[in-house]
């Protein structure tokens, strides 16, 4: 009998250790069909051990209590060891995603376009002249193109004269001749509202007047866009 209730115990803590180590070890398990299994086998051992008891003693009144409470002892440790050897582990809930990145930020807003200054080339006249001379019809047919391609661009048609002769007629001289490059852009295809003639005479010299070189240079219309 005592050899029995020795190797009982001895059963009895090693499926306790056992238990206790998987306890310790292993994360948090969800109750499940390892435990019914283990708890049906470890009844089912705890009974035939109590039974094997009483065939040991001859004590066959106590039969069914020690069946009855070794077999739910079994069935307990049973259920235990098989709940921590193999049900399923319960897995920590997964960590919220990480959260989205900044959106990037706008791109600049473009740049306004440059606006291109507009150069265009004035011609000259003879001395004492309003005539579109044969030699400058080519400079005037370049700027008519180039106005064409910039329609709201006004101009303004300066006409000048060089030192000779009295003011009020060179005022009048470079007023004709400012009239005289606005009706060659007209009729090459210019709106007269695109073209503001002025005459200024004997003013801004861009030479001398003691040579004829100079006096020739001073004797033009020059074409200046309106910012």
């Amino acid at each position: 009998m005592l050899k029995s209730k020795n190797w009982i115990g001895v059963a009895a803590s090693v499926v306790l250790l056992m238990v206790s180590g998987c306890a310790n070890l292993s994360a948090p398990r969800r109750w499940g069909t390892c435990a019914v299994i283990g708890g049906l086998v470890g009844a089912g051992a705890g009974a035939g051990i109590g039974v094997a008891i009483n065939e040991n003693t001859g004590d066959h009144e106590n039969q069914v209590a020690w069946s009855t409470g070794l077999g739910g002892a079994g069935a307990v440790l049973g259920a235990l060891a098989g709940h921590y050897i193999c049900d399923p582990i319960i897995q920590p809930p997964p960590p919220p995603p990480p959260p989205p990145p900044p959106p990037p930020p706008p791109p600049p807003p473009p740049l306004p376009p440059v606006k291109q200054k507009l150069v265009l080339r004035g011609v000259h006249f003879d001395f004492n002249k309003a005539k579109i001379r044969p030699g400058d019809a080519a400079v005037l047919d370049e700027a008519a193109a180039t106005l064409r391609q910039n329609p709201n661009v006004t101009v303004n048609v300066n006409g000048y004269c060089d030192a000779i002769g009295s003011e009020e007629y060179n005022l009048r001289l470079s007023e004709r001749r400012a009239d005289a490059v606005v009706d060659y852009l007209v009729r090459a295809g210019i709106p007269s509202s695109q073209l503001i003639p002025h005459g200024y005479g004997k003013t801004n010299f861009v030479a001398p007047n003691d040579t004829p070189e100079g006096r020739a240079q001073n004797r033009r219309v020059e074409l200046v866009p309106n910012d």
